[in-house]
């Protein structure tokens, strides 16, 4: 499952690295002399940990009050006693665990940290929850459509985040190599007040290392939680990209229904002989990509409601995510209904279901 591939390729990169002596991730230059500490070196349970925090599939944790399950229920109401920081909202990301991989194709995978220790586990398509404005809008809708996957106990999260804060934002690191396709993973802070981006932990190809003992133990804080993150989660593969289409129809045949087509030119007859104008609404570069595309999906929607994105669960069903922002209005939509159009290639063909879970027709 996804929390043990990016759990599990982290303890392979952490072995690595603890022979090679560093940190965490890729892209920068080389690096110099070994680290007097780094928390790579960590692999052995310490003060703050057990056996059963080691990094591995199916890792757990016998300390509940530090990793438990999310509630089915949960209270809405924002308590500033359950936050780690009042300087954010309950929906703040404060850390983020990201893997990366492009020797095989895309490959990517996040680990959203809020501030009220719920934890989003997710692989995500190119250019998701990329920045903050990302992070963001894919915490919308991972709180709209989906549960935590795991919740961290605030008490344990103030403390990495009390040490985050007393980190130099000019703090000295080294880079080097350690390794060939082996992608990049990156723990990272994201600081509420001064919305600044502290790189914690980097290894992969390249690897972080450091002297400087506030973020040493930042590290070692940050391995911690890490490794004490509990059972399977729930596999979500998350799309919020340009790549959707919304185009008016005018018909209303094809009302809930959903089709895919495996060629450009199917999906172009199928639009044409239904009065679909779709071409209208494809740039030049949109319709080069459709036409590369492993194949094509088309959901019929009874209202001129946009779509942003997908939400795909255990690899079975597929969710159109309806726009969470507030579109101007458009005429062409004027007493017509929507097609939400969008081309596919990680995923195989799967479930559709709207964006009330209910399976389309």
């Amino acid at each position: 499952m996804l929390k043990n591939r990016l759990i599990s390729a982290l303890l392979a990169v952490s072995l690595i690295a603890g022979v090679t002596a560093c940190n965490m991730d890729p892209n920068k230059d080389s690096g110099g002399d070994r680290p007097r500490n780094t928390v790579m070196e960590e692999n052995k349970p310490g003060a703050e940990e057990d056996d059963a925090g080691s990094i591995g599939a199916g890792s757990a944790t016998s300390e509940t009050e530090e990793t438990t399950a999310p509630a089915e229920d949960t209270d809405t109401t924002t308590n500033t006693q359950n936050l780690v920081t009042t300087a954010a909202n309950e929906d703040y990301v404060l850390f983020a665990y990201e893997h990366g991989n492009m020797a095989w194709g895309y490959q990517s995978a996040k680990m959203l940290i809020l501030n009220n220790g719920d934890v989003y586990v997710f692989e995500n398509a190119a250019g998701t929850a990329a920045d903050m404005n990302g992070r963001d809008l894919a915490v919308q809708y991972l709180k709209t459509y989906s549960k935590p996957s795991y919740q961290i106990s605030v008490k344990k999260l103030k403390e990495l985040y009390d040490i985050c804060k007393q980190i130099d934002p000019d703090v000295e690191t080294k880079d080097k190599n350690t390794g060939n396709d082996m992608g990049s993973y990156t723990f990272k802070f994201f600081d509420p007040e001064t919305k600044q981006e502290t790189l914690i932990i980097k290894t992969g190809d390249r690897t972080m290392t450091t002297d400087d003992k506030t973020l040493i133990k930042a590290q070692e804080k940050a391995q911690n939680i890490l490794n004490r993150l509990g059972p399977e989660s729930e596999n979500l593969y998350l799309s919020l990209t340009s790549g959707f289409v919304n185009v008016p129809y005018g018909g209303k045949d094809l009302i809930g229904k959903h089709m895919s087509f495996d060629s450009y030119d199917k999906f172009l007859e199928f639009c044409n002989k239904n009065g679909i104008d779709v071409e209208k609404y494809l740039s030049d570069n949109l319709k080069k990509s459709y036409q590369q595309a492993k194949y094509i999906i088309l959901q019929v929607y009874d209202t001129n409601l946009m779509v942003d994105g997908y939400l795909c669960t255990d690899n079975k069903v597929l969710r159109f995510l309806p726009s969470l922002a507030d579109y101007e209005h458009n005429p062409d939509f004027d007493g017509k209904v929507t097609v939400a159009i969008m081309r596919c290639d990680q995923l195989e063909k799967l479930d559709l279901v709207n964006e009330n879970g209910t399976p389309w027709k």
